[in-house]
C-alpha cells in the first residue's frame, strides 16, 4: 500500500482513538459523580469498568502512534531520497542549473536572445546579474553592427522536474502493519475486556 493511501489512514483512526478516549474519560467521570452523589456500588462498578476501558484505549492509540511514527520515518526517507537524487542529477541538479543561468547571463550579455522563461529563472535566481545582464542585452542590441542571435532554451519542457511529496506519496508502505478495527466493535471488545477482568 502506498505511503500515500496509509498514512491518512492511521491519522483518522488516531483521531477516532482521541474521541474515544475522551469519551470514555467523560463516562467515568460521570459515574464517579454519580458514585460520590449517591454511594451506589454500580456506579462505582461502571466508573472502574470504564477506567479499564480507558487504559485499553490510551493503549490502542500508542500503538497506533508507534506505526504512524513508522511510517512518517519512511516518508520523510522517501522524500529526501528524491531531493537527493535531484541535487546530484547531472542534468538538472544545483551544478546543472547555476551552469544554465550563468550561460542565460552570458547570452543576454552578448546582446543575444535567449526565451522569456530562460530569462525568468536567471531573475528568479539573481535579481542583480538578471538586471546586469539585460542592461547589457541593451547595449549590444543598440550598436549597428551587431547581429543578435536567437537561443532555444536550456532547460527543456519534459522530464527533469522533481517532486519529493509524490515520491513519498506514492512510495510503498514497508513492515508489517495492523488492521485497523472499527472504532464500535473496539469500544465493545474494550467493555467487554473490562467486564472479564472485574468479574
Amino acid at each position: 500500500m502506498k505511503l500515500g493511501e496509509v498514512i491518512p489512514k492511521y491519522r483518522e483512526y488516531r483521531q477516532e482513538l482521541v474521541d474515544q478516549t475522551r469519551s470514555l474519560a467523560k463516562q467515568r467521570d460521570e459515574a464517579k459523580k454519580k458514585f460520590e452523589l449517591t454511594g451506589d456500588k454500580k456506579f462505582e462498578e461502571e466508573a472502574a469498568t470504564l477506567q479499564l476501558s480507558v487504559e485499553a484505549s490510551d493503549e490502542e492509540f500508542k500503538k497506533n502512534q508507534e506505526v504512524l511514527d513508522g511510517l512518517m520515518e519512511q516518508y520523510a526517507a522517501a522524500w529526501n531520497a528524491e531531493v537527493a537524487r535531484q541535487q546530484s542529477d547531472p542534468e538538472t541538479g544545483y551544478a546543472a542549473t547555476m551552469g544554465k543561468i550563468m550561460t542565460t547571463a552570458m547570452r543576454m550579455s552578448r546582446g543575444d536572445n535567449v526565451p522569456y522563461s530562460d530569462e525568468k529563472k536567471l531573475q528568479e535566481a539573481n535579481e542583480k546579474l538578471y538586471a546586469s545582464a539585460k542592461q547589457a542585452q541593451a547595449m549590444m542590441k543598440q550598436m549597428k553592427n551587431h547581429k543578435a542571435k536567437d537561443y532555444d532554451s536550456l532547460w527543456d519542457e519534459e522530464g527533469g522536474e522533481y517532486d519529493p511529496e509524490a515520491a513519498a506519496e506514492n512510495a510503498e508502505a514497508t513492515g508489517e502493519l495492523p488492521e485497523i478495527p472499527e472504532i464500535g466493535s473496539q469500544e465493545a471488545g474494550m467493555e467487554a475486556s473490562a467486564g472479564e477482568s472485574e468479574g
